[in-house]
């Protein structure tokens, strides 16, 4: 992929991981939310087993990439909405 893109890409991902930490968190926490100590508020692992496959774990920052690199103009509400309309 074009480097500019993927630059685009991740920085579009750190932006939706922290809007969707701030709809999960309290609200009085929403200030300590930052693109600073966002590696400390998720998980560090970004995979699972699953049976015998192992897969990428909804919501880490690897996944919310994946998820951009299909569909680049999409934001946090396209991708709650992906994710109701697969469940």
């Amino acid at each position: 992929m074009n480097p500019k893109q993927i630059r685009k890409i991740r920085s579009k991902a750190r932006d939706i991981l922290v809007a969707w930490i701030k709809q999960v968190v309290k609200k009085e926490d929403h200030s300590k939310v930052t693109h600073k100590n966002l590696t400390k508020l998720i998980e560090s692992q970004s995979y699972y087993w699953s049976g015998h496959t192992i897969k990428l774990q909804p919501w880490s920052y690897k996944w919310i990439i994946k998820q951009l690199k299909k569909h680049p103009h999409w934001t946090l509400q396209d991708i709650q909405q992906s994710i109701n309309t697969k469940n």
